[in-house]
C-alpha cells in the first residue's frame, strides 16, 4: 500500500513539474486550452494526476478555471504582475533583512559571482526558470530562519516567473546590478539599516520606473481555441 501511494505521489508531482515547466518556458502559451484527453495523450498518464496537477496550478495562479467553460493557461497582465511583485517585494525585504543578519562571510564570493553574471546578461536571455536575480535573492533568503515567511514568498514565485518571462525585455538589469552591489556590502557588514535605505531607493526609483513602463502587449498570447501542441512533450513523458 505504501509503495502504491508513493508511486501515485511521484506521478502527480512529475506531471505537475512538467506542466509547470511547459507553462513557464512558453510551450503552453498564455490562453492555451488544457483538455484532459490531449494532456493524457501528451504525457502518457491517466486523467487523475493531470486533474490534480491542474488544481495545483490553479492555486498557484498559472491556470484559469471556469466550470463547464474552459481550463486554460493563465495570462499575466501587467496589473497582476505589478500587484504580485509589490507583495513579493515586501515579503522578500523582510526575509532578506533576516538573512543579511546571519549571512556567512565565506559565502560573499557566491553573491559576487552571481552579480558579475548579471552584469553581462541580457535580460532577454533569462531562462524560463529561476534567473540569476532569483538565485541571488535565494542565496540570502537561505539564511532567513522564518519558514512561514519563506513559504509566503514561494506562493508568489510561479506568477512572478511567468510575468518575468513576458516582460523581461524591459527590465533594467544595470540598476539591479548596482543595487545588488550595495546588498553584498550590507551582507558583509550585516548592516540591516543600510540595506533598508538602499532598498527604499531602489524600489522608489528603478523598480517603480520599470513597473510603470509595462505595457500589455497582445502578441504572443494564444487564443482561447489554442490547444496543446501535439508531440511537443515527448521528452517530458513521466517515467512509468
Amino acid at each position: 500500500m505504501g509503495d502504491d501511494e508513493g508511486s501515485r505521489t511521484f506521478l502527480r508531482e512529475s506531471v505537475l513539474s512538467r506542466l509547470t515547466s511547459a507553462i513557464l518556458d512558453g510551450t503552453l502559451a498564455p490562453g492555451t486550452r488544457l483538455r484532459d484527453d490531449e494532456l493524457t495523450e501528451w504525457l502518457g498518464v491517466s486523467r487523475a494526476p493531470i486533474r490534480e496537477a491542474i488544481d495545483r496550478l490553479s492555486d498557484l495562479g498559472l491556470v484559469e478555471l471556469s466550470p463547464k467553460r474552459f481550463t486554460r493557461v493563465a495570462s499575466v497582465s501587467p496589473r497582476l504582475y505589478v500587484d504580485s511583485a509589490a507583495v513579493w517585494a515586501a515579503l522578500v525585504a523582510r526575509g532578506m533583512q533576516r538573512g543579511i543578519l546571519r549571512f556567512p562571510v565565506d559565502r560573499i564570493g557566491d553573491l559576487e559571482a552571481m552579480n558579475a553574471e548579471l552584469a553581462v546578461t541580457d535580460p532577454r536571455d533569462f531562462p524560463p526558470g529561476p534567473t540569476v536575480i532569483d538565485r541571488f535573492v535565494a542565496a540570502i533568503l537561505e539564511h532567513c530562519p522564518n519558514e512561514v515567511l519563506l513559504e509566503s514568498i514561494r506562493v508568489h514565485d510561479p506568477v512572478l516567473a511567468l510575468g518575468v518571462n513576458r516582460f523581461k525585455a524591459a527590465m533594467d538589469t544595470a540598476a539591479v546590478h548596482a543595487f545588488f552591489t550595495d546588498v553584498i556590502r550590507r551582507c558583509r557588514d550585516h548592516d540591516v539599516d543600510g540595506f533598508a535605505t538602499g532598498l527604499r531607493a531602489f524600489t522608489s526609483g528603478p523598480m517603480r520606473a520599470w513597473m510603470s513602463a509595462l505595457d500589455d502587449p497582445a502578441e504572443g498570447t494564444a487564443s482561447e481555441d489554442a490547444v496543446v501542441p501535439s508531440g511537443r512533450l515527448q521528452d517530458a513523458r513521466p517515467d512509468a
